[in-house]
């Protein structure tokens, strides 16, 4: 039996992170939850399990409950408790509430204290209706089990010291008017008897309560009832206690009311455990619900594929867990804290903002907040007293007004910023602990989310380029076959003249020399990126580097008929590195402008020098870049695309291999181009001597 306790899924296909976080809804789930095998051992138990029952993980206690020598079914205290016949019923498949039980860990070898719980088994079954596990939650009420033990030991204690006292016991005319002295009453009150008589002890009733103490008093009298109420009654310190009434008529021989006999009982202690106890079930009942909610976000987050289906995933969830009137995603683009604002979600109050999406200028409370990485939350005064509030840029006018604000950066698995969720104008109140809490882990939730949501994209990409690079590499493969086949057939018949042989042989051996070089590209990428290259480094002239890499590509260059301009480095500068790679780096670099520039073009080789550095650049005036492909132009198998005659060949590996060569001599190589059409230029950086 797997020790992982089953928790409700949210789909097929989930990833192991997914099923991360729920293990940690698990663990850090407020309510003690044990997992329990068909058999009755226990598979697992979370955080607050330990808690309750202190035994803690590692201890050999924890290892027993969960050995296979323990299960609850036997359990002697269990046993004679009647809970077993329960068990039993959930591990046959039925939802059942345990009644509450005193149980003593003592006597199981811990050392925790003896809790009052009550327990809910739940079956969690698979498709065919078997039992796979059985959650076994537990509530401790030892607290509430000793407040009503406490509080009828003093109810009886009062009742006591009420009849053995006096305390508090008062008598009336038969119509309902105090007439004699009560030293009881003038004790609990301080009233004096001139201040308590006929109607006077009104006075006594706290405010909220004394007309409807009066209106049943009047009423009862007069239908000579039994009167039986309670209200606050003020203290001689002037504060005000819950009294539990009562008074009963006392009739003479002939039926008719002498008296009334009553008694005031202080409640105050039950009514005051009762109300706590009332909240802290309406607390309980809210947080569970609120969990659920932030289980249901989660699975709604974790589900979404595409960055977009998440941030509207997250305002939609934001809105209705926070109760906000507004919720809003924004993105981090480019490195100075601009946003695009990528969800909204907004009540019908601020329905005409739905289409707001202008994007900051990397000014104003949303920098901030990426900035520092750390939430803020802010009343609505102190949103508009802060200093980074107004700087919105030039759409601050336009922005939906916000009344109260709470926003928490998303962070990525390496600490980098990549946006913030915020939530503001609350419905109900200003913004808490509790709230900033709950936005911070959904925050989390989606930070992984759209960092998954990245890599799904990413590596479908790749698998693109992967197969393009596949029939790409099939079919520059199978071109050099076609005329070594022909030109074997030729010389097979035999009788080809002298003229068409050494012809023939020139084919083929170029066609074998063409074949020989994709295949060492591919062998030298290979050993590139798996790290298996040694630099044989030594001090080398970068003039060394531009002429010996000028000598390699001057036949595909005159071939294009280029002309080649050289500005040499008139420093002399030097680097540290492997002269054969860094000629491979430059020649590389020169091959791909030859490639890419129409024939008859222009292609410049420049040498600047800086302070420590060296830079190589290489300008053509051919096709340019796109502004979409230029972010990947490094990436492996990325190629422009090609003319219609396939002039350019290659594999698109040239330049990736430039980077990482150029990254193992700790440089740099950018490439800028202003678009199709413009040309591109190509720099390496390099540290010099």
């Amino acid at each position: 039996m797997s020790p992982v306790p089953t928790i409700p899924p949210s789909g097929s296909g989930q990833h192991a992170s997914h099923e991360t976080r729920y293990q940690e809804l698990f663990e850090q789930a407020p309510t003690s939850i044990q997992i329990l095998a068909p058999d009755g051992q226990t598979i697992r138990v979370n955080r607050a399990w330990e808690e309750l029952w202190q035994i803690p993980a590692g201890s050999a206690l924890k290892d027993y409950v969960l050995s296979a020598d323990y299960s609850l079914l036997t359990d002697a205290q269990l046993i004679d408790t009647g809970v077993v016949p329960y068990l039993k019923r959930a591990l046959a498949g039925e939802s059942v509430q345990i009644p509450a039980i005193h149980y003593d860990v003592v006597e199981l070898g811990g050392a925790g204290r003896a809790r009052w719980v009550t327990a809910r088994a739940h079956p969690i079954k698979d498709s065919d209706g078997r039992v796979l596990e059985v959650m076994l939650m537990h509530e401790d009420i030892s607290e509430r089990v000793a407040a009503e033990t406490a509080l009828r030991s003093r109810e009886q204690r009062f009742r006591s010291l009420v009849m053995a006292t006096s305390q508090t016991v008062w008598s009336t005319s038969p119509d309902g008017r105090v007439l004699e002295d009560s030293p009881s009453w003038r004790s609990v009150t301080g009233q004096s008897y001139d201040e308590w008589k006929e109607y006077g002890w009104l006075d006594a009733v706290h405010p909220d309560d004394r007309d409807n103490a009066r209106q049943a008093w009047v009423d009862c009298a007069a239908k000579c009832r039994v009167y039986e109420t309670a209200y606050r009654l003020r203290q001689p310190d002037g504060s005000y206690r819950w009294t539990a009434v009562k008074g009963v008529p006392i009739e003479d021989a002939d039926g008719s009311v002498r008296e009334w006999i009553g008694s005031n009982k202080d409640i105050h202690e039950m009514v005051t455990a009762q109300a706590e106890l009332s909240q802290r079930l309406e607390r309980e009942k809210r947080h569970s619900a609120l969990l659920a909610k932030v289980a249901q976000a989660s699975r709604t987050l974790n589900s979404a594929l595409s960055s977009q289906d998440i941030a509207e995933g997250l305002v939609s969830e934001v809105r209705g867990i926070l109760e906000v009137h507004q919720a809003v995603v924004s993105l981090t683009e480019g490195g100075n804290w601009a946003q695009a604002i990528n969800a909204v979600s907004l009540s019908d109050k601020y329905a005409g903002y739905r289409h707001y999406d202008a994007r900051t200028d990397g000014s104003g409370i949303y920098a901030e907040v990426c900035r520092t990485n750390q939430p803020l939350r802010l009343t609505h005064d102190e949103l508009l007293a802060h200093p980074a509030w107004k700087g919105f840029g030039a759409h601050a006018a336009h922005h939906p007004a916000v009344r109260g604000w709470l926003a928490v950066p998303l962070v990525d698995r390496k600490g980098k910023n990549i946006g913030l969720i915020q939530a503001s104008d609350k419905i109900d109140g200003d913004f808490t602990e509790g709230d900033e809490a709950i936005l911070v882990q959904l925050a989390s939730i989606a930070a992984n989310g759209f960092e998954n949501a990245h890599l799904y994209s990413s590596l479908r990409e790749q698998d693109r380029r992967k197969d393009e690079f596949l029939a790409m590499l099939a079919h520059e493969l199978r071109n050099p076959l076609a005329p070594i086949a022909s030109a074997a057939e030729l010389l097979k018949i035999g009788i080809a003249s002298e003229e068409r042989v050494r012809k023939s042989s020139e084919v083929i051996s170029r066609q074998v020399k063409h074949m020989t070089s994709l295949v060492d590209d591919l062998l030298d990428i290979s050993r590139v990126t798996r790290g298996l290259i040694q630099l044989e480094c030594e001090p080398v002239e970068i003039m060394a580097i531009v002429s010996g890499a000028i000598e390699q590509s001057r036949p595909l260059i005159e071939a294009r008929a280029h002309a080649l301009a050289v500005d040499p480095d008139q420093g002399g500068a030097r680097v540290m590195g492997d002269p054969n790679r860094l000629v491979q780096v430059l020649a590389n670099l020169l091959n791909n402008a030859a490639k890419y520039t129409p024939r008859g073009g222009s292609i410049a080789v420049s040498v600047e020098r800086g302070a420590e550095s060296v830079s190589i650049h290489v300008r053509d005036n051919g096709i340019g870049i796109g502004s979409t492909l230029l972010p990947q132009v490094f990436d492996l198998f990325t190629q422009a695309e090609r003319t219609p005659d396939r002039s350019q060949g290659g594999l698109g590996i040239g330049l990736a291999l430039v980077k990482n060569v150029v990254s193992l001599h700790g440089g740099t190589v950018t490439a800028h181009s202003d678009g199709a059409g413009t040309g591109s230029t190509f720099t390496v950086t390099l540290k010099t001597m």
